[in-house]
Order: C-alpha cells, then structure tokens, then sequence
C-alpha cells in the first residue's frame, strides 16, 4: 500500500491532499551562498586591482618629480661650472692686470 492510501483510507480526503505550508526561505534562489560569495570576491579582486592602479601612478609620478629634480640638478650644475670658468677668467684678468702694473 501507498502512504497516500493510508491517508485517504484514515483521514478525509481534503486533509490528505493538502500540501505543506510553504518556508519562506525555500524562496530564495538557488545557490544564493555561492552566487553572493562570487560576487564579493569580485568586487574584491575589483579593489586590488584599482590599488594596483593607483601605486602604479604613485611610482610614476614619483619616478617623474625624480627625473625633473636629476635634471635641475644637472642644470644648477651646469651653471655652477659656468660661474666658476667666469670667475677664473675674471682672477686670471685680475692677475694679469697686477703684474702689468
């Protein structure tokens, strides 16, 4: 015999046939867990890669602001040799001058 006999063969029928009441968490879709796991790691991996993005334009700033100081460097030294000729000029003028006179 069938448990759905025994039911109709003890109980009235309409209480027989009626179904279970329905979990309201049974509503929810399928594998949510999952779906909601995968979801935050995406929007993990999301974040790494814009802080990866953003140390990335840090350093070339950085390796920018440092190509621009080098250069200034060079520059200040450049004129710096240029003073020191001019003064060298000017001492052996100066000294050229003492000895003439």
């Amino acid at each position: 015999m069938r448990p759905e006999d025994l039911c109709n063969q003890f109980l009235p029928v309409d209480l027989c046939n009626q179904s279970e009441p329905e979990d309201p968490s049974n509503q929810l879709p399928p594998r949510l867990g999952a779906t909601v796991g995968l979801i935050g790691a995406i929007i993990i991996t999301i974040g790494f890669i814009v802080d990866t993005l953003g140390e990335g334009i840090e350093l070339s700033e950085t390796i920018k602001k440092d190509k621009i100081a080098t250069k200034e460097a060079g520059q200040q030294q450049s004129q710096l040799q240029q003073i020191h000729n001019k003064l060298d000029y000017l001492m052996n003028e100066v000294n050229e001058i003492k000895r003439r006179g």
